[in-house]
């Protein structure tokens, strides 16, 4: 019976030894995938993305167009009724002037009665360039005349008056504030002595 049982002993201990062989891979494979585990858990990104954009910006409020601001800042209402003449006027010369990169030139003449301002497409334009009447305004009582001489004509000059607070009205209604407001850099205004008679 004792040779039987170192036997069975034999056995058993043969089985696992066998079973140690196939234990051994299976437990190193375990272990390996432990490790990769935890480092890659140890390594993952957080659960909520973290995102690199910028903070969303809140809009600058552009301050609104009044007749307090159009009296107090003279390019700005020059920039005002040039916008409502190219945005609004019946008169087709006035879009010779719509070219809202290249910019004006205004150029104002103190005349005896009132002051007349010529408006030049392109704020760099040069004396040379100026061959053709331009378009012009003139501002009296709150009133802006707007002329523009007929090309290849021998008609009248075609003219519309249009008050300040109706153009100021306009602008608010297109919400052209900021567009307006972005005329004034591109504006030159020119300024000659006064002729007295």
């Amino acid at each position: 019976m004792i040779v039987n049982s170192n036997i069975y002993f034999l056995q058993f201990c043969r089985e696992v030894f066998s079973m140690k062989k196939l234990l051994l891979p299976f437990i190193t494979v375990l272990i390996i995938g432990a490790v990769v585990g935890i480092v890659t858990l140890h390594h993952a990104p957080a659960a909520t993305p973290t995102t690199t954009a910028k903070k969303a910006q809140v809009p600058r409020r552009v301050a609104p167009i009044t007749a307090a601001a159009v009296a107090k800042d003279p390019k700005l209402k020059y920039s005002c009724i040039i916008y409502y003449a190219v945005k609004h006027l019946k008169i087709q010369r006035w879009q010779e002037v719509s070219d809202f990169k290249l910019g004006w030139q205004v150029e104002i003449y103190h005349e005896a009665s009132q002051s007349k301002y010529l408006v030049w497409p392109d704020k760099n334009i040069k004396t040379n360039a100026k061959a053709l009447q331009p378009n012009w305004f003139t501002i009296k009582k709150g009133q802006v005349t707007y002329d523009s001489f007929g090309v290849h004509t021998f008609k009248k000059d075609m003219t519309a008056t249009v008050s300040l607070t109706t153009i100021i009205k306009q602008i608010q209604q297109d919400h052209a504030t900021k567009t307006v407001r972005n005329m004034r850099p591109n504006l030159v205004v020119k300024e000659h002595a006064r002729v007295d008679d």
